[in-house]
Order: C-alpha cells, then structure tokens, then sequence
C-alpha cells in the first residue's frame, strides 16, 4: 500500500513555460477513459487448452498522479504511476467457453515533456516518455471461480499531446490523449500451470487532470 501510495504521487505533470523558478515542481493527479487493442495471443496448458486465443476488450478506466520537474524553461521530466482496467472476454482454443474478466496493470513511467510558448493561456503540449510495469494480469472468470495469470517487469514505450490551460500561478487544468505499448508479455498463472505468451499491450487513453505548481 505504502509504494502504491507513494508512486500514485508520481505520474503525469504538466510543466508550463509560464511557471517561475519557485514553481519548478508539479504534482497532477489524473483520471481518464482506457482504450485497448483486442488481442490474439497463444496459450499453453490454460484450463488443459493449447493453441490461439482471442481477447476481446471494452472501455476502461485509468488513474494515476505524477510529480516532476522543470528542467528549463519549456522542457521538464517527470515520474509517474497509473492503474489501468479494462473488461475482457475470453475465448481459449476450444472456443467452447467464453470467460469474463478484466486485463489490469500497475505501470510506472519516466517521461519527458515540451510545452511550446503562446500569448495566452492555452498552451499545447507533447511527450514521450519510457514505461515499467509492476504488474499486468489478466483474470478468467467462471462460475464463480477465478484463474489469474500475470507478469512484471515488462517495458515498453509511450507518446502523447496534450494542452493545457493556466488557472493562476499555482494551478492548470489539462487534458491529454496518449498512446502506449508493450510486446511479447508472457503472462503465467498464479496458482497452478499455464500462461499466455506473445501479449501485445498496446493503450489510448484519454484524461483530464488538475496540475497544482509549487
């Protein structure tokens, strides 16, 4: 509980050209809609099947926070953490059951940012940034019953725009609209034997956060 605390304290902030030198931090907290990427994926021994699955996936959600720096002037770097969840569908080789669930992840990221210079108080916005994940799973329901399989320590990359809208010296609203990836996460079960290899995690999210300055 205690990192989750602290990294929900680390995850997209926003830094504007119009903040002074005693405004070089930021901290944002986000919310935001979670779009994924159905997925074809290969199983080995899940529920004594083997061979190509599908993943169907519905909207989610997404929430995180973020604290950074500016580093000068228009570019700043910043650490964050997201949760993200999303319904699934699952239908292994056999395609005689169909599983519902949800594929989640705890993501962390190392980003950069550039805002670009405006007369007024909307001032646009782009990033990229590098992403480690803590955790991604995926659960199979049934009956009743329920099956995990998961991973850690996956990378991958992601990019963003984005505009922002200064309030005051303290505090800016923002919103966002981002893209992420990772490939070739294996996902093994929790209890017992199988996993899921060749996952494709690919994300858009779109959010809105409040950024306060100090």
């Amino acid at each position: 509980m205690n990192i989750k605390l602290l990294s929900f304290g680390c995850c997209c902030l926003v830094l504007s050209p119009i903040c002074s030198a005693k405004h070089d931090w930021f901290v944002k907290p986000y919310v935001g809609l979670s779009q994924m990427s159905d997925m074809t994926l290969v199983a080995q021994n899940v529920e004594s099947q083997t061979g190509n699955s599908d993943i169907q996936l519905d909207g989610g959600f997404v929430s995180g926070l973020g604290v950074g720096y500016v580093i000068h002037n228009n570019l700043a770097i910043e650490l964050a953490w997201e949760y993200r969840s999303n319904e699934s569908t699952t239908a292994l080789p056999s395609n005689n059951s169909l599983y519902e669930g949800n594929i989640a992840s705890n993501l962390f990221f190392l980003n950069t940012y550039y805002v670009f210079n405006t007369p007024s108080s909307w001032q646009p916005y782009i990033g990229a940034g590098v992403s480690w994940a803590q955790e991604v799973d995926i659960d199979l329901e049934e009956q009743g019953s329920e099956r995990s399989y998961s991973s850690d320590g996956d990378t991958g990359y992601q990019v963003f725009a984005g505009m922002l809208f200064k309030v005051d010296d303290a505090w800016s609203w923002q919103g966002e609209i981002r893209y992420g990836q990772m490939k070739d996460i294996t996902l093994n079960a929790e209890s017992g034997t199988g996993e899921f290899n060749n996952l494709d995690y690919d994300t858009l999210t779109l959010q809105l956060s409040a950024v306060y300055h100090f």
